[in-house]
């Protein structure tokens, strides 16, 4: 399967469109519906801390990729500009829901907080 690349608004009502995306790149990697399910509320959870962090992203963009190790799926805000007023979500704790719906997650953070969050299903999940 070819990587899928999706870009959309940063904003909140096109998280569906980034969760059903997602859905259709794991039932087309023939992943259990429960796994699915965890799939949606991850692609969420990562959403909604990339969209409050201390600057404003532009746009979030969704890749998946099957690798030999399993489905690979990053979600990564782009155009940051200026400084949000609101109190950017805590990192940690997004990372730690997130690692109870998916095995393996990444959080790449620089000076103006987290920029993208990876994470990997395992083959034959």
């Amino acid at each position: 399967m070819k990587p899928m690349v999706l870009t959309v608004p940063a904003r909140a009502e096109w998280n569906i469109v980034l969760r059903m995306a997602a859905a259709g790149v794991g039932a087309l990697y023939d992943l259990p519906v429960d796994v699915l399910e965890d799939l949606n509320t991850a692609i969420e959870e990562s959403c909604e801390l990339l969209l409050h962090q201390d600057y404003q992203a532009e746009t979030i963009t969704l890749q998946c990729e099957e690798k030999p190790d399993g489905l690979h799926v990053s979600l990564s805000a782009q155009e940051r500009a200026a400084c949000r007023e609101d109190a950017p979500a805590d990192a940690d704790i997004a990372r730690l829901i997130i690692q109870t719906l998916v095995k393996d997650v990444a959080i790449e953070r620089d000076e103006s907080g987290v920029h993208c969050v990876r994470m990997t299903l395992p083959a034959g999940a």
